[in-house]
C-alpha cells in the first residue's frame, strides 16, 4: 500500500541513487520479514522545511534497545525469523542507510514494539526556492 498525495511533489536535492538504496533497504527489509499475507505501507509526509518518507510493516517489531543498535555497524537483531527471501545479512544495510541520510542532512529512527511491527523513517531537507 502506498500513501502518497495525490499530484503532490516534494522538491529535495538528493543523489537519487543514495536516496533509492536507502528506500529498497528499508522495503527489502520490511517484507523480508513481515509475512507474505501483511501490508506494508509507504508513504510520505512534511514536517515544517523537512520531508519524511516512512515504511510501515507488520513484522516481529524490535525492542527499544533493539531500535537503538539496529543502526549500529554490524549489528543483527536475533531470534528474528526471515519470512520471504535470503537468509541473515551483514548487518550494514541501515548503517549504511543511517550515513546517506545523514550525508544529506536528515536523520532516520524507528517507531517499534515488540509483536506488533515497526515504521522504519527517515528525513530530508527540502529544497529552498533559491537553489
Amino acid at each position: 500500500m502506498v500513501r502518497w498525495p495525490a499530484e503532490q511533489s516534494i522538491p529535495i536535492i538528493a543523489d537519487a541513487d543514495r536516496i533509492g538504496q536507502v528506500v529498497n533497504n528499508y522495503l527489502r527489509n520490511a517484507l523480508k520479514y513481515s509475512a507474505a499475507d501483511r501490508p506494508v505501507e509507504v508513504g510520505f509526509s512534511t514536517e515544517g522545511a523537512m520531508t519524511r518518507v516512512y515504511i510501515k510493516d507488520q513484522g516481529p517489531g524490535l525492542t527499544p534497545v533493539e531500535q537503538q543498535s539496529v543502526w549500529e555497524r554490524f549489528y543483527r537483531v536475533k531470534g528474528i525469523q526471515v519470512q520471504y527471501g535470503t537468509g541473515e545479512g551483514l548487518g550494514l544495510g541501515l548503517y549504511l542507510c543511517r550515513i546517506i541520510i545523514q550525508w544529506h542532512g536528515g536523520q532516520v529512527g524507528v517507531e517499534s514494539k515488540k509483536g506488533e511491527g515497526s515504521t522504519f523513517w527517515f528525513t530530508l531537507p527540502m529544497a529552498t526556492e533559491d537553489c
